[in-house]
């Protein structure tokens, strides 16, 4: 082989060369960017999942006005008289404050003090919460399937000894500028359901 024709072989391989390195770093940076970069991408998927549960974050004012008596529900319980009548009177205020899964909740009114602690997961928490004139044995609080509504349920006992189940619901609405309580109240011995609804307002 002559100077002239190695001189073309040889460049020949050096294209050749540069070809296939360039064919290999393709499939190199593709694996790079799909292991770098897919976690973060993960991650930022579940973190849009927790941003679209609502915050109940903020100071709160109970709207009387709007709200209907919780006097019946608590009739059913058993709470007694003074204890009905302070609740469908008094315009309460809460403060409450949720980070990841735990949201507490501090109620408040003249000589009323109510603070709870839920944990958003699933899990069941035991104790003796006075809760309407009744006893809290075991609390669950969850998101509804649709992530919209803060299910809290209570396995409580009255003072006459009769065990049910309580259920709180907690949504917002006009915007995030008002918060709405559903209390459900069913008790083992009892064959109808009582309900009542509280209206908060955001104070700003």
């Amino acid at each position: 082989m002559n100077h002239n024709t190695q001189t073309v072989a040889d460049r020949i391989a050096s294209a050749f060369v540069r070809n296939v390195g360039h064919l290999l770093v393709i499939p190199l940076a593709v694996l790079w960017s799909v292991t770098v970069f897919s976690p973060p991408q993960a991650s930022a998927a579940a973190e849009s999942i927790q941003l679209n549960k609502p915050n109940l974050s903020g100071n709160w004012t109970l709207d009387l006005s709007a709200s209907t008596s919780l006097e019946a529900l608590m009739n059913q319980i058993g709470a007694s008289p003074l204890e009905r009548k302070y609740v469908s009177s008094t315009r309460l205020t809460a403060i409450l404050k949720q980070t990841g899964d735990t949201l507490t909740v501090a109620t408040r009114g003249p000589g009323f003090t109510l603070d709870q602690i839920l944990y958003l997961d699933g899990r069941i928490d035991t104790g003796s919460l006075k809760l309407l004139g009744a006893t809290s044995l075991n609390t669950k609080a969850a998101w509804s399937s649709d992530n919209r509504q803060l299910v809290e349920i209570h396995e409580i006992r009255t003072e006459q000894g009769k065990d049910g189940i309580l259920i709180i619901k907690r949504y917002l609405e006009d915007q995030g500028r008002t918060l709405v309580v559903v209390f459900s109240l069913r008790l083992n011995a009892v064959a109808s359901q009582t309900s009542a609804r509280q209206i908060w307002r955001r104070q700003t």
